[in-house]
């Protein structure tokens, strides 16, 4: 049987249409060809490759975040813990108190589980003052194992400071005023009150330890002055010892080997005690001119005009709300005409001037420097000489009394020792100086600078016969021999008085830097608390701003940890919270004085002087910008990351220097604020402070 064999055979008009259709064919492979439709297949599938690796690694990631944040969550809760029982508790051993560790943590901690095996927690014991805490660990992936990544890492680390432990630098800045010798209101002598509740703080910040490797205290006494400590530091470039600065000298004129007044040459303080062999520095010093005082700047550095500039400027009430605070800055006065801006940011100005009194007067025409005889006369190398010359107008026709008290460092040398004729070469030394003082004063002589500085210590020229020969005595420090580099005829002489001469009657006790040690600051019989003596006035701003010296890394005083220092246990300059606490018994006082100076002497010198700025020249205007001062100084130190702590003791409610404090601290409550009424509450609120400074905390 045949099979059909089915041919091809193509009519015609087949092959016609087989023809025709040849050029549409060729179309379509073109159209093929440049077609780009296919693309978006290709890229869906590119995309779609990435997308589910971006939302793999989202979900991973989000599943990462979650464990790692309970397991620090957990990882805080168990630190805390062992802290607490190791405070409660100090019979358990390391061992205990890890097993416990570890227990808590696995108690909190949700995602054990989702750990790979080999996780491990470890609580660090060996410094009791800070406990570190470290887990190291993985959790495996989902989605993101398809790219290789199977496994992400946990790891991390906590540290908490236990109380008592914490890594604090303080500075105490302690009233120690005559008032604070007075007792309270419950009876209690105020000073012993005071040292009682620095224990109460200590006890906590120590917690029973003698040292810590991370609290350090130091301790600011004030009164009228701040001692700095007349220590090796300030031979270095932190006092003035070429005698450049401002105030060094100001009150003084400088007399050559020739007799020859010199008034453009300085007379340097450090020259003057080197003058004196009966009488050494003991430690307080000059405020810095005006706003430098209220500034931390470095001594022996030049700052800028821009920081000058910038000091003086009001806070907008955006960056300070507090309107006493708005109002210290806005009411700051410019600066001593003497100076300009630029004079201010030199480093001459930059250190800081010992504290030199000047041997005030003590004799008049009643009870004349010339020994009686008030009208004689005589020559001294050619120059005419009257017992009138040595006259002292303030005291003319007063009390004896009156007298003492008004000059208060009379008799530091008797003035007979070097006016009085029968004195010899003192005596022959003195009285050309004090003809040509008339002579300037009355304008027979031409001597520029000396005018001047006459003019700036109270003199009025043109006036008389010159009867205000007293305040040159003042000045007067003798001749200068520059084979010994000291001044001869003055304060060389025999002494009147052992407890009149250069330094400060109530110059307390110097500061103590940071310490580590307890007992330096209330050990029996050898703490700075046992050595304190209440006496003199108060000036609060000069005890707050090197409160803020102290805890600061900057010199004079360096035991503060520094930006890149490494401290205890690698601690950095960022573990260290900064803190000062101020604590007054009463208001600023600059007392008024019967005397041309006008007011009481203090770090910011006399009234006359106008140190704490321009128009600043009576006692009630210097204890009002004291105020202020204490504000903007407190303002700074808090623009400085430094915690403020302000007590005040058995002060009235509502006084003007409670709401000062109360702006001055970081905030006006407590635990920043206290109004202390009695011993009792002093110690509570030193206490409160130590708890609020010593919080158990992550401190990583």
């Amino acid at each position: 049987m045949l099979i059909p064999v089915k041919t091809s055979c193509v009519s015609k008009s087949n092959r016609n249409i087989a023809s025709a259709s040849q050029p549409s064919r060729r179309r379509s492979l073109n159209r093929f060809a440049h077609d780009r439709s296919g693309n978006i297949a290709i890229l869906f599938v590119f995309m779609s490759t990435v997308l589910f690796l971006f939302v793999g690694g989202a979900v991973d990631y989000s599943r990462w975040n979650a464990v790692r944040a309970d397991m620090i969550e957990s990882m805080d809760a168990a630190s805390l813990a062992v802290a607490q029982l190791a405070a409660a508790d100090d019979t358990l051993t390391p061992t205990q108190l890890e097993a416990y560790g570890d227990a808590f943590f696995k108690e909190n901690f949700d995602y054990e589980d989702q750990l790979l095996t080999g996780w491990n927690i470890d609580f660090n014991l060996s410094n009791t003052a800070v406990i570190s805490t470290c887990i190291t660990g993985q959790i495996s992936t989902f989605l993101l194992g398809v790219t290789g990544i199977t496994e992400l890492d946990i790891d991390k680390c906590v540290e908490i400071i236990p109380q008592g432990s914490g890594r604090i630098e303080l500075a105490l800045v302690l009233d120690v005023t005559g008032s604070m010798s007075w007792n309270d209101s419950n009876g209690q002598n105020k000073l012993n009150s005071l040292r009682t509740a620095v224990t109460a703080l200590l006890d906590v910040l120590f917690e029973g330890n003698a040292t810590s490797d991370n609290v350090r205290v130091g301790v600011v006494p004030f009164n009228q002055h701040v001692n700095a400590g007349a220590s090796s530091g300030w031979t270095s470039s932190w006092g003035d010892l070429n005698g450049v600065a401002a105030y060094n000298g100001a009150r003084f004129f400088h007399v050559d080997e020739n007799g020859v007044v010199d008034a453009n040459r300085k007379v340097n303080h450090y020259d003057l005690f080197n003058s004196d062999p009966d009488r050494s520095w003991d430690g307080c010093l000059e405020a810095r001119p005006y706003p430098l005082d209220e500034l931390d700047t470095e001594p022996g550095l030049a700052t800028t005009t821009s920081v000058i500039n910038a000091a003086m400027q009001t806070p907008s009430s955006a960056d300070e709300p507090d309107s006493l605070m708005r109002s210290a800055f806005n009411s700051m006065p410019n600066i001593n005409t003497e100076f300009t801006v630029a004079d201010l940011a030199s480093a001459d100005n930059s250190r800081w001037v010992p504290v030199f009194l000047a041997d005030e007067p003590d004799c008049n025409n009643s009870d004349d420097c010339d020994n009686g005889d008030y009208s004689e006369s005589g020559t001294v190398n050619g120059v005419n000489w009257s017992g009138y010359w040595f006259d002292d107008p303030d005291d003319d026709n007063v009390l004896t009394w009156v007298r003492e008290s008004s000059y208060s460092n009379r008799y530091y040398i008797d003035d007979h020792d070097f006016t009085n004729d029968n004195q010899g070469t003192p005596f022959n030394k003195y009285v050309p100086i004090v003809s040509h003082f008339r002579e300037v004063n009355q304008g027979n002589i031409t001597d520029t600078p000396f005018l001047n500085w006459m003019t700036k210590q109270g003199v009025k020229p043109l006036t008389g016969y010159g009867k205000q020969e007293y305040i040159m005595r003042t000045g007067y420090v003798g001749w200068w021999d520059p084979g010994t580099q000291t001044y001869k005829y003055r304060y060389d002489l025999p002494k009147g008085s052992s407890s009149k001469g250069p330094n400060y009657s109530a110059c307390p006790e110097p500061i103590l830097p940071l310490t580590d040690t307890r007992a330096d600051i209330d050990g029996a019989g050898t703490g700075i608390m046992e050595q304190l003596v209440a006496t003199g006035a108060t000036n609060i701003p000069a005890g707050a701003v090197w409160g803020w010296r102290v805890v600061s890394p900057d010199a004079p005083f360096t035991e503060a940890i520094a930006p890149g220092e490494i401290g205890p246990g690698s601690s950095t300059y960022d573990d260290w919270q900064k803190a000062v606490v101020i604590m007054t018994d009463g208001e600023n006082y600059f007392g008024g004085r019967s005397t041309h100076w006008g007011s009481s002497i203090s770090a910011f010198g006399y009234e006359i002087e106008e140190r704490m700025g321009d128009g600043i020249d009576q006692s009630n205007k210097m204890e009002n910008e004291a105020d202020n001062k204490i504000l903007r100084i407190c303002r700074r130190m808090k623009e400085d990351n430094v915690l403020v702590y302000t007590i005040v003791f058995d002060v009235n409610v509502g006084s003007t220097i409670e709401s000062i404090f109360k702006s001055c601290a970081t905030q006006p409550t407590a635990p920043y604020f206290f109004n202390a009424p009695d011993g009792d509450q002093l110690a509570t609120a030193f206490g409160d402070i130590a708890d609020d400074l010593v919080k158990l905390h992550i401190s990583k």
